[in-house]
This record gives C-alpha cells, sequence and structure tokens, in this order.
C-alpha cells in the first residue's frame, strides 16, 4: 500500500505536465512560458497535496505514520513555495506584475503562512538557535504568537489553495482548451478542499471525560481518561492521538501527545510542561471533557516481526515506553527488553517504584537509566554513548545484529542514537522512531 501512495504522489503532477506538454493548445508556447507552466503546475499539486498530508486519512497513517506525513509536509511546504517563486519569475520575468492578482497573492498567503509555521509550529528555527527559541518564548505572551492562534492561521492554506484555482482557472490562456489538464487539476483541487473540510468540521472524534490529574513532578503530568459513552477509543501501545480539552486552564485546539497507558489500561497521557499550553496540564479538573482523534503512529512493536527490543527514551519520551511495557507486562511477555531512560538527574525518573514492579515481573526487562548530570546506583553516567549502548547490551544478553531499535526523545539526542546505531551497524528497516516536533 505503500507502494501504491507513492507512486501516486508522483505520477499524478506527471499526468499533468504530459496534459500541458502533450496538447495542442500549449504547443506555440517558447520553452520559457512553457518552463514556467510547468513549475507552476510542479508546485500547484505539492501546495494542494499539503491539505491532503494534514488532513490524517487512515490509510496514508497505516502506511506511513502521521509524524512522518507531517516532516514531509513541512519540507515539501518549501519546496513548493520555491517552485512558486521561480514560476513567477519564468512567466513574469520577475517575481511580481505591477497588479497584484490571484496567483501573487496565494504565493504572498504561502510565504507568510510557511514562515510563521517555521517559527511557531516546529522546531526548525527554535530547535537550532538558542536566541530563536528564547524570541518565541517571549513571543508567546503575545495572544496572536500563541499555538491555537499560528494554528488558526495556518488553515488560511485552504484559501491559498482556492486563490491558486482561480489563479489557474481565470489567468491560464490554455486551461479550459486543455480539457485533460483543467480536469486533473480540478480533480486534484476538489480532492484537497474535500480532504480539509472533512479533516477540519466531519471527523467524528472520541469523547472521554478526565477521570484523574496526577502530578508525576514538577513538570510532568498524567492525566487519566474515562469513555464518556459506549464508543470505545482503541489504540495499540506506542501509538499517539490529538486530544482537545474542554477546560477552562487550556485553549481548545487538539495537541498531539503519546498514549503512556497499555491498551489493557485505563487511557491516559503523561504531558511534561514546555512552554504554552503544556504548563497549565497540571490545571485541568477532573470531569473536563475530551475529544480525541486518532490513533496515529507506526511507533509499536505490535506491527512489527517479534524480536528482541532496545528501547532508548530521551526525557519526556519515555511516554510510549510506559505503554509499550505495560502491555508486554498484561500478555505475560517472555522477550528480552532493554531500556535506556536518558534524563539529566534521578527527579526526572517519574514512577520509579512502578519500574521497579515491572522490572521484577518480566524476567526479559533490564531498566537502566542513563543520568547527564548526575551519579547514582544502577545508573549510567554521562551523555548515551556507544560505550554505553554496548555495555547494557552485553547485561541483558541482546545481540545489536538481532534486535529491534525504538526511540522517541529530542532532536540532539536522536542525532547521538542515529550515530550509535550506525556504528553498531543496525539497519534502518529495525530502527523506528517517534519525533514529537517538525
Amino acid at each position: 500500500m505503500r507502494s501504491f501512495w507513492i507512486f501516486l504522489y508522483v505520477l499524478y503532477p506527471a499526468l499533468m505536465m504530459a496534459a500541458l506538454l502533450l496538447h495542442p493548445s500549449t504547443a506555440g508556447l517558447s520553452s520559457v512560458r512553457l518552463g514556467g507552466l510547468m513549475i507552476g503546475t510542479a508546485a500547484y499539486t505539492m501546495l494542494c497535496a499539503q491539505l491532503i498530508l494534514t488532513a490524517r486519512i487512515p490509510a496514508l497513517d497505516r502506511a506511513f505514520g502521521q509524524d512522518r506525513l507531517l516532516r514531509l509536509h513541512g519540507m515539501a511546504a518549501f519546496v513548493a513555495v520555491l517552485l512558486s517563486f521561480v514560476h513567477a519569475f519564468y512567466i513574469h520575468r520577475g517575481f511580481f506584475t505591477p497588479r497584484l492578482r490571484y496567483g501573487e497573492a496565494a504565493l504572498v498567503l504561502f510565504t507568510v503562512l510557511t514562515a510563521l509555521a517555521v517559527f511557531f509550529l516546529s522546531d526548525l528555527a527554535t530547535g537550532r538557535w538558542a536566541w530563536a527559541a528564547r524570541l518565541r518564548k517571549s513571543l508567546y505572551r503575545c495572544q496572536l504568537t500563541r499555538y491555537h492562534a499560528q494554528l488558526l492561521l495556518h488553515n488560511l492554506t485552504a484559501l491559498a489553495v482556492v486563490l491558486l484555482y482561480l489563479h489557474a482557472a481565470v489567468r491560464m490562456k490554455q486551461f479550459w482548451d486543455n480539457g485533460p489538464f483543467a480536469a486533473l487539476t480540478t480533480a486534484l483541487f476538489l480532492a484537497s478542499i474535500a480532504c480539509w473540510a472533512w479533516h477540519t468540521w466531519l471527523r467524528k472524534s472520541y469523547v472521554y471525560t478526565v477521570a484523574d490529574v496526577i502530578r508525576e513532578n514538577e513538570t510532568m503530568t498524567t492525566l487519566v481518561l474515562e469513555p464518556a459513552s459506549d464508543r470505545i477509543f482503541r489504540y495499540l501501545p506506542g501509538q499517539f492521538a490529538y486530544f482537545r480539552f474542554d477546560d477552562p486552564a487550556v485553549t481548545d485546539e487538539a495537541h498531539p501527545f503519546t498514549i503512556s497507558s497499555s491498551p489493557r489500561e485505563t487511557l491516559s497521557i503523561t504531558i511534561k510542561a514546555l512552554g504554552d499550553w503544556t504548563d497549565h496540564a497540571h490545571e485541568i479538573r477532573r470531569g473536563s471533557a475530551v475529544r480525541i482523534d486518532g490513533p496515529y503512529g507506526r511507533f509499536s512493536p505490535a506491527l512489527y516481526p517479534a524480536r528482541p527490543s532496545v528501547l532508548i527514551a530521551g526525557g519526556v519520551g519515555i511516554t510510549p515506553m510506559m505503554g509499550i511495557l505495560h502491555d508486554e507486562y498484561f500478555r505475560g511477555g517472555q522477550g528480552k527488553w532493554l531500556l535506556l531512560w536518558c534524563v539529566r538527574g534521578r527527579s526526572e525518573l517519574i514512577r520509579s517504584e512502578e519500574w521497579k514492579r515491572l522490572e521484577a515481573a518480566l524476567p526479559g526487562l533490564t531498566i537502566c537509566p542513563v543520568l547527564s548530570r548526575e551519579q547514582a546506583g544502577g545508573c549510567e553516567t554521562g551523555r548515551l554513548s556507544e560505550e554505553i549502548v554496548k555495555r547494557q547490551l552485553a547485561r541483558c544478553g541482546i545481540a545489536a545484529e538481532d534486535a529491534a531499535f525504538y526511540y522517541c526523545g529530542p532532536e540532539p539526542l536522536r542525532q547521538t542514537v542515529h550515530r550509535i546505531l550506525g556504528a553498531l551497524g543496525v539497519p534502518a528497516a529495525r530502527f523506528h522512531e517517534e519525533r514529537f516536533s517538525l
């Protein structure tokens, strides 16, 4: 199924370009203008595809995982906007015409929305430069720069796609003369707007209520959720979902959180205070309604062949590992598991007694905290390294060449994990990751 979607993603713009090239209506165009139209066609298909990629279509999520689709969305948006600028330059011999038209308006809107998304909806800038992170944190005091406001602004992407279609249908002289090209363009426009409308208004959520609020430590809170009706939310251990809370402590937009419980337990999510919305998660009241959309993601051992598994978590990246290991316990699993939990100090090691009980109940489970700023018995000291991974693999009797590796945590640690697994010769097919940010 994955190959089908990739084929369709590549085939559709190829068909549109073929319809443009082979139709008699474009036979008399200069090579410069025809090249500009080809580039514009590529940009149009990529920009329309952004609405489809972010619509959380179940078939696409099963094939790729929602987190991967969102990362593709981030990269494709950059490329599409760049192609749009090249198209404008080719057609007009300059970036803009003296009079603002549909195409230019759409390009301005896409450019502004992409720039805002890079800064406020992703870690592309703030994850690389400390000054950008400080600036974003200071700007969060302004209502317009908060996450929920930026999310609403980002929905204007649909307006930009409408403007693009009008640009092609009204301004392109060959549009209606070229039946195949007009049909393909219109079909893509209707499909992308339909996906956006379904995602925005028509999707049916699961309704739950907050049964308990547990302060794990100063920064982490667990919310225990119970169904408000007979419609039960089903998921696999390690997956995530989008949660929208009806509570005055937080804004009501949907946020993605990994599920920290096993499917055999009461549904729960564990949230770390990282700024804006998450700083107020512990203030959510018992009894508040919550709507759940999901599940999403392919970060679950249940989706892959059974083999010895190494779980590497950074900070709050422990949340999917909790659900995975709890599920192993309830199933009475006998497999070998190694959990490397990378934190700064022992104060970040939540639920210590629960982890001890799990380790005692699962003979094949080894848990090793890796403390970067503290020394403690039973823990590795320092940042995660190839030596630490090798030492702990030998301790629990897992061979790297036989194991599956699962990683969830911040970007800097992810890069370290990639280097370590590359040195150990772990193939990409046996490395699975969940990334919290774009």
